[in-house]
């Protein structure tokens, strides 16, 4: 894939090829089309159609729609990939034992996952309204992220209270993409105010 990052790479070709020929040749298929739609959406479209996701993967329509009933489907191969590359780089272990310390590092592992998620985030994000499958998968996400941080942080700054939500805020990923996209920030530099915005909140309440 000419558009996709070295880890999706690395988890599309760890998929172990069919020994039955028939069985190979529609694994292909589908891998043609999932590469598709990803290529698609990582070079600027945003909202790719099947016929275009079918042109791009060289098969015919009725083909794509033997392999995935719609749209969604080859989004849900899409999130599968993303968590399977992606999701190591969140939960390694820390590096400290320290909540300050291991808050700062998972801001970078966010910023990070954020830096190479970022076009499958934005085309998914207007997609949501019309897709039962991407609000769920979006509100799982919401989720997992309160659940991750509330992990790390003591009691007074879990995600309920008022501290604790401008803490998920500041490290969101739609504070991200405005640092990144409309303040223009380098990423180095995204990471460096996120963590002064985590960092103010704290200060203010440990004072």
């Amino acid at each position: 894939m000419s558009q996709t990052n070295t880890a999706i790479v690395d988890v599309l070709r760890a998929e172990a090829p069919s020994s039955d020929g028939r069985r190979a040749r529609s694994q292909a298929s589908r891998s043609k089309i999932i590469q598709a739609m990803m290529d698609l959406i990582e070079s600027g479209d945003m909202n790719p159609s099947t016929a275009n996701v079918a042109k791009k993967a060289g098969v015919g329509l009725r083909s794509l729609f033997r392999h995935f009933e719609d749209k969604d489907a080859i989004l849900r191969e899409v999130d599968a990939i993303l968590v399977k590359a992606y999701r190591p780089i969140i939960e390694a272990p820390y590096s400290s034992d320290d909540w300050r310390e291991r808050l700062m590092e998972l801001i970078e592992r966010r910023c990070e996952v954020s830096e190479a998620i970022a076009p499958y985030r934005i085309s998914t994000t207007a997609a949501r309204r019309r897709s039962q499958f991407l609000k769920e998968n979006f509100q799982r996400l919401y989720d997992t992220e309160k659940a991750r941080l509330n992990s790390i942080l003591p009691s007074k700054f879990h995600t309920d209270t008022p501290p604790g939500r401008a803490i998920l805020v500041a490290m969101s990923f739609d504070s991200w993409r405005m640092l990144r996209e409309d303040e223009h920030l380098s990423a180095s530099e995204t990471v460096e105010a996120v963590k002064q915005m985590v960092g103010d909140v704290i200060a203010r309440m440990d004072d």
